[in-house]
């Protein structure tokens, strides 16, 4: 399955139009048509109506150095750093950039950088990253922001909204520091042709793209540098972790037969994916990850109740983000629609060719589905 349009940005094309080498490294981006995370509640907040979010499509930006000098990996595949996990397989992910598109305008709903700024959440990866990270990929959103305007130049918009710092700043629960804010935010409005403007109640730069075009610095497309779409068949192993719920096995031998599942499996040196209950994720999360940290946790209901209208939500009350769902006997329910997932973070959705009607992977409105 193919990630997106890949295309790469060049030192020397940002410097020829006055960039400052502080800001520039060399880098790709990649435009996904999914949502972030949160990207749906944020905007409502701003205003925008249900009916306005249905009738357009969201895009993921991804933003990748590609050179990482010394850095550590891990860096770049932490959890802990890399909280919103969005990292698509690939290295040296630097930021992201959610895009909500409708009626040739690109509204931006969020410029997000782990790396940069989740470096605090690991001490040892803080202590010996944090001077490297910030002098080579410190303003990560200039490059960012030129990417948004490039993306805009290639779908034919006529305009494109930044949210202003004051603006994000008021629906941030976390007290951060308003400089932080005021340069990833307000950057657009102090390097292109814009002004500030009221949009459904929220506050933004609008940035029409036609004024600023010689000031847009176009990617080029990767072409036979593209990463190759793999189409190397593999077997994906999925363990429905319930004990004892609709099922005449004990418990005690469930918890038996997880154990013992998890010991052939390092064994073997495989790797799977365990759909479990929210009502057991947090009694069965640490004995997996433990047994294998590339284990792939997923969700498989709440309570395994297929009668029930509110599963997803209720999985949300324990865990934030775990990206997975598998249903209940493969019953996709009506809460179960690629809008109430993408709604609630969710990316991949697992179930049965028969409840799916394919056979092969394949992301539909942001979610990816596997049979």
């Amino acid at each position: 399955m193919k990630i997106g349009n890949v295309r790469f940005g060049d030192r020397a094309d940002f410097s020829r139009l006055g960039f400052p080498r502080r800001e520039i490294f060399s880098h790709r981006v990649i435009a996904i048509p999914k949502q972030y995370p949160d990207s749906c509640v944020l905007l409502e907040r701003r205003g925008v109506t249900s009916s306005e979010i249905a009738s357009g499509k969201f895009y993921q930006l991804n933003l990748y150095a590609q050179e990482l000098g010394n850095l550590p990996e891990e860096l770049f595949t932490n959890p802990e750093v890399n909280w919103h996990g969005q990292q698509l397989g690939q290295k040296g992910l630097i930021g992201a950039a959610s895009l909500f598109v409708r009626n040739s305008a690109v509204i931006v709903i969020i410029l997000q950088s782990d790396v940069c700024h989740q470096l605090f959440r690991h001490a040892d990866l803080r202590r010996s990253c944090k001077s490297q990270v910030q002098d080579r990929f410190g303003r990560w959103y200039a490059l960012l922001v030129n990417a948004v305007l490039e993306f805009c130049l290639l779908h034919h918009a006529r305009v494109a909204y930044f949210p202003t710092a004051k603006e994000v700043m008021a629906g941030t629960r976390k007290q951060m520091s308003g400089d932080l804010f005021t340069r990833i935010y307000d950057y657009a409005g102090t390097r292109y042709v814009c002004s500030k403007v009221l949009r459904n109640t929220a506050e933004y730069w609008e940035v029409p793209v036609s004024p600023n075009a010689d000031s847009i610095v176009r990617l080029r497309d990767a072409g036979n540098a593209s990463p190759r779409e793999d189409t190397t068949k593999r077997i994906a192993i999925f363990h429905d972790i319930e004990e004892d719920v609709d099922t005449p096995v004990s418990k005690l031998e469930c918890k038996e037969n997880l154990a013992a599942m998890l010991e052939i499996e390092k064994r073997l040196g495989v790797t799977g994916t365990y759909d479990v209950l929210g009502t057991l994720l947090n009694s069965k999360r640490e004995e997996i990850s433990l047994s294998n940290p590339a284990h792939s946790i997923a969700f498989h209901s709440y309570d395994h109740d297929v009668a029930s209208t509110n599963q997803l939500e209720r999985c949300r009350t324990v865990d934030l983000q775990i990206k997975g769902y598998r249903p209940p006997r493969s019953v996709v329910t009506e809460e179960l629609s690629d809008s109430n997932l993408a709604y609630l973070n969710f990316e991949w959705l697992a179930s049965s060719v028969r409840s799916l009607g394919f056979s092969n992977c394949r992301l539909e409105n942001g979610i990816v589905k596997i049979p």
